[in-house]
């Protein structure tokens, strides 16, 4: 049907096209926005806020610093919820928000007590701790 001449020249075009329509779309693909979090405190702000959506008042949150050497502290942040508060959907909805910040968000269950370890790490170094811990007088407050 095509001579070979006609068929290198057939296939020289469709390179060329694939080509072109690959740089059209390269150049039309807009930048991805990289999120940054450049400040301990800008953290602990995006953290703070997780805890007030989840309508965790500030008087269930206990915050402290633990020196791990002599530059670098960890805040332990110990956080007290009803039964009834889902810890895996805090968990999930803070994990989806930081991981935009290159962040891991892995989570460990304590059983049979239920509380749950949240790591907040970056370059492979844990610079968050939420501890998540199940209040039973919480409930009290919640019912009346």
């Amino acid at each position: 049907m095509f001579s070979k001449k006609n068929s290198k020249k057939i296939i020289t075009a469709l390179l060329f096209i694939s080509c072109v329509i690959s740089g059209i779309i390269l150049a039309s693909t807009p930048e991805r926005s990289v999120h940054r979090i450049e400040t301990g405190a800008q953290l602990d702000s995006l953290i703070n806020m997780h805890l007030s959506n989840a309508q965790i008042l500030q008087d269930q949150v206990r915050t402290s610093t633990i020196r791990i050497d002599t530059s670098f502290t960890r805040k332990l942040l110990r956080i007290r919820v009803p039964s009834v508060f889902s810890k895996t959907l805090f968990h999930v909805d803070l994990h989806n928000d930081l991981r935009k910040y290159r962040m891991e968000v892995p989570a460990i269950i304590k059983f049979p007590s239920r509380d749950m370890h949240i790591y907040v790490y970056y370059n492979n170094t844990v610079i968050r701790t939420l501890r998540l811990t199940t209040d039973p007088e919480l409930d009290e407050l919640t019912t009346e």
